[in-house]
């Protein structure tokens, strides 16, 4: 009896041992977001799938996922901690047979703009006898972009007054609807017709001829994130002008204006060089903007006048223009004022201090 015991146990520590060196062997974790860009409140699921490649049953696994601070999760009774810190976890038990994988779709949504990760999970595998856990970590980075929240249409319409039914009204205004009002410098996107051999040859370079743009109306939108001193919340209003710049661009959008974009607000992994956007006009344009307003954090790259400097490098001359900025400084308004000066066309500017969202 004594010897049937001790090999018992033997057997069992053997098992135990092996148990504790192979716990995490054969199981893979992954885990994928249905929607890579949203809006501010809108459900997505995090899809998630556990395998168990190996021969073995696993009766134990907790599985603790990470998700972004803000999330909120969509499903009854979940379990949800906060760690030290503060990043959530939600947290699962599930067991695995031989050869087996269990997936799941976890709906979530996440309340304001921004950039946010999905890091992975840790997982605690039991022992053969239940008596202690082995973890290991698994990443699996997945990332979601949330768009700025619209300001409501009234309140833009009000800021904007009749300065578009203006631009629009100028285009009736000349005689002839393809009169050359200057010229600016080859970009290689013009035709070859366009190009001014006289202005070419004087300047040493190739130039192109510039038509009015009142033939098809078109509007430069400069997004500013400099804030000079201010009393005021700063991150609020950086936020009230993210969401300003969406409306104006969608206003554009509605009534047809072709629009260029430029900013200097930081920005992160964004596709393609964020801080200038050719000028376009339709949902490919429109959403490149926004995912850009996305990724961005709250500061800016350069100055106010350093930004004016780039907008008038590539502005066309009588060009309208809408500047987007957080706060009342004089000094931006005296900049303002003095290139529309030099450069023509008209400039308004709004202000992020002026909305809430």
């Amino acid at each position: 009896m004594i010897l049937i015991i001790l090999a018992l146990v033997i057997v069992l520590y053997c098992a135990q041992a092996w148990t504790l060196r192979n716990a995490m062997t054969g199981i893979r974790y992954r885990s994928d977001c249905s929607e890579l860009l949203v809006e501010p409140d809108t459900k997505f699921d995090l899809i998630t799938t556990v395998s168990n490649r190996s021969r073995r049953f696993i009766p134990f696994l907790r599985l603790e996922e990470l998700l972004p601070p803000e999330s909120e999760v969509h499903v009854e009774k979940a379990i949800l901690r906060r760690s030290y810190m503060q990043e959530l976890r939600l947290v699962t038990t599930v067991y695995l047979m031989p050869k087996s994988s269990v997936k799941r779709h976890v709906c979530i949504s996440l309340p304001a703009r921004g950039r946010y990760q999905f890091r992975g999970a840790n997982m605690r595998v039991g022992d053969f006898l239940g008596l202690t856990e082995t973890s290991e970590y698994i990443g699996s980075l997945n990332e979601i972009i949330v768009y700025p929240k619209a300001v409501p249409k009234p309140s833009v319409d009000d800021m904007l007054g009749g300065f578009l039914g203006e631009i629009s009204a100028r285009r009736f205004i000349l005689e002839d609807p393809v009169l050359a009002v200057g010229a600016r410098e080859y970009t290689g996107r013009e035709p070859m017709k366009n190009i001014s051999w006289n202005h070419s040859a004087r300047l040493g370079k190739l130039m192109v001829r510039q038509f009015d743009y009142t033939i098809e109306p078109s509007v430069t939108v400069m997004l500013d994130m400099n804030i000079f001193s201010t009393e005021k919340d700063e991150s609020a209003l950086m936020e009230n002008c993210f969401s300003l710049a969406r409306s104006v661009c969608m206003v554009l959008e509605e009534r047809g204006f072709r629009y260029d974009f430029i900013t200097n607000a930081t920005t992160a992994n964004a596709v393609a060089r964020w801080s200038y956007m050719a000028e376009g006009l339709g949902a490919r344009h429109y959403y490149a903007i926004l995912e850009g307003m996305g990724r961005a954090s709250l500061g800016s790259t350069e100055s106010f006048g350093a930004t004016m400097t780039r907008v008038f490098g590539r502005r066309e001359q009588n060009k309208a223009m809408i500047i987007i900025t957080p706060d009342r400084a004089e000094e931006k308004k005296r900049l303002a004022d003095r290139q529309q000066a030099q450069n023509g066309g008209k400039t308004i500017i709004l202000y992020g201090e002026d909305i809430t969202t």
